[in-house]
């Protein structure tokens, strides 16, 4: 004898929302990829300079203006700058900057004067919190953890933490390795928080419900 099995109102809801809406680390990288993952990095690059006498340049060198200047020897003719240097001739290399004479190019303390092309140019972006030059993508990694989803004015969310990190050009690994451990860093997994929203196309970024 056949037997017919009725199934409550909320479950045939449940199963029509399909595995896409449920709370879980699967689903949640899915939409962390699909919102951040591949989403262009920029981030303010500041060259380490110092003056000919020996101090901390009182104006920041920072990668993406228009140009770039900085002395290369000392009062005692000592080469300084070594490291902004080799890191600037590999933003000419890849054609962001253009080595220039500086203005009194025949003497030997003449600064290294570098001015931004028009590729240079298409990868800075002035921010009300300072001048950032593109470097790559974002990487999404491992989930952390994550609250169990609750209605919020008329939504079901869920926080979310969860690694990101900079998946960097080829020239900008050489750009940041370049520069030491100050700038190594900037190739290390960081933590992120996230609001997501579970839609019935699953779960989304809340912030991109509101473009």
């Amino acid at each position: 004898m056949k037997k017919t099995v009725f199934l409550p109102a909320a479950a045939l809801l449940l199963a029509a929302c399909g595995s896409g809406n449920e709370a879980g680390e699967a689903n949640f990288k899915k939409a962390l990829e699909e919102s951040g993952g591949g989403r262009h990095v920029c981030l303010p690059l500041v060259l380490d300079v110092q003056t000919p006498d020996g101090q901390a340049a009182f104006r920041h060198v920072t990668i993406g203006e228009p140009v770039l200047e900085f002395a290369k020897r000392d009062l005692a003719g000592q080469r300084i700058n070594e490291t902004a240097e080799k890191q600037t001739e590999i933003l000419v290399k890849e054609g962001f900057y253009k080595k220039v004479k500086a203005d009194r190019d025949t003497d030997k303390n003449a600064p290294a004067v570098f001015e931004l092309t028009e590729k240079g140019a298409a990868q800075a972006r002035g921010t009300p919190r300072g001048l950032l030059f593109c470097v790559g993508k974002q990487k999404i990694g491992k989930i952390n953890w994550f609250t169990t989803p609750t209605p919020d004015n008329g939504f079901t969310v869920s926080e979310v933490s969860y690694q990101a990190e900079l998946d960097a050009k080829k020239w900008a690994d050489k750009l940041i390795k370049a520069g030491g451990k100050d700038w190594e860093s900037l190739l290390e997994p960081g933590n992120r928080s996230i609001t997501l929203v579970q839609t019935n196309k699953g779960w989304k970024d809340m912030r991109d419900l509101s473009r």
